[in-house]
């Protein structure tokens, strides 16, 4: 046989050897493990418990939880899920990788005050440790509930009786670093959802009026007709104050009206009735 013949038949058998040993796994080289996932289910409750729908808020649309926006995310910050829970209804039960999840969902809007709108929240957190759940996948409820206090006035029938003119303005922690007041007139029946702390907090009120002629105040021999009085409350999230203003006409060389406020939570608590000092204005 020739040299070069020989060669040939050497390298061919290298090559076949080479190409044999390529289809071995190399053990050294990391393989790719396709991540365990499991599956999750999540229910929503609205723990909204104002007593009253109005005009300008309806309510009971908080109890529709297609409304709400929905946010998945694992532990890391990262997003599984961020939408409707309309649009997460036709995915659940949700397939994710093993593992800690945060949920978070809401409707509304967090303002200050509002007659149009409060923010409705809530969160939980939930661990799929599992991927055998086929017939029971992990299951999270996230009770949803308001950020804000509601306020209601109601005036008396004697306010009208003493007065020509009368108001109320609210103010909030929030409010007052806003420079802003929140306003009740006497022709207002539309409630006002302030959003409050956690632990919730004062709400200061100022009551306006002005007095009928014969109800006016003396002063230094003058005729006033210009009154305040002021006071505070404690407003707490997902409650309701209602405050009854109520007016006295007391005959004297002094003369004017005093004012009182009943401060009703709308629960089984007795309702509180204030005596509020009057300062008379020129």
């Amino acid at each position: 046989m020739k040299k070069n013949t020989i060669f040939m038949c050497l390298s061919l058998g290298l090559a076949g050897l080479l190409s044999s040993c390529s289809s071995f796994d190399n053990p050294y080289e990391p393989k790719e493990v396709a991540s365990e996932k499991g599956l999750l289910t999540l229910n929503l409750a609205s723990g909204v418990e104002f007593v009253a729908t109005t005009r300008a808020v309806d309510e009971s649309a908080y109890q529709d939880f297609d409304n709400y926006q929905v946010e998945i995310t694992d532990k890391k910050g990262n997003s599984k899920f961020s939408g409707s829970f309309a649009t997460l209804k036709t995915r659940l039960p949700l397939e994710l990788e093993l593992g800690s999840y945060d949920i978070t969902a809401s409707y509304g809007t967090e303002e200050a005050a509002s007659r149009e709108t409060f923010l409705a929240k809530g969160s939980n957190t939930v661990t799929i440790q599992s991927s055998n759940q086929s017939s029971n996948p992990a299951s999270v409820n996230v009770n949803c509930t308001p950020t804000a206090g509601k306020v209601v006035v109601a005036f008396d029938s004697s306010i009208t009786t003493y007065c020509d003119n009368y108001s109320v303005d609210f103010t909030t922690e929030q409010l007052s670093n806003a420079k802003k007041v929140a306003y009740w007139g006497k022709a207002d029946t539309e409630p006002w959802y302030f959003a409050v702390k956690e632990e919730g907090e004062s709400v200061s009120y100022t009551i306006h009026l002005t007095t009928k002629a014969e109800y006016a105040a003396s002063q230094d021999g003058e005729k006033v007709t210009e009154a305040t009085a002021t006071g505070s409350f404690k407003l707490e999230r997902n409650k309701t104050k209602k405050l009854t203003v109520k007016g006295n006409y007391t005959p004297s060389t002094e003369g004017g009206i005093t004012i009182s406020i009943t401060i009703d939570e709308g629960t089984s608590d007795k309702p509180i009735t204030i005596e509020v000092p009057v300062t008379w204005t020129k």
